[in-house]
């Protein structure tokens, strides 16, 4: 049973993204199949987690950063399907 990371302080934020970047984005990539659009996914991801970082201390943010890349992403597909 892995034990929940709280999201770290303001240096926190880069360790994150190195962390997470790449990731991320082949995550998105195998969404979106665009990897220019799934790099926009992955700042809009990175950007949300700025703006939000005070609501997310009680939650592992590897699970947070996949959801909002993932919620993110399917939003995209399904405006580019339509």
């Amino acid at each position: 049973m892995r034990v929940a990371e709280p999201v770290p302080a303001d240096d926190g934020l880069t360790s994150l993204l190195r962390r997470f970047e790449l990731p991320l984005l082949q995550y998105a990539t195998r969404i979106l199949v665009d990897r220019d659009r799934a790099r926009d996914v992955v700042q809009e991801t990175f950007v949300k987690l700025q703006r939000q970082r005070h609501r997310q201390q009680d939650q592992a943010p590897a699970k947070w950063l996949f959801t909002v890349c993932r919620n993110r992403a399917l939003d995209i597909g399904r405006k580019q399907s339509a």
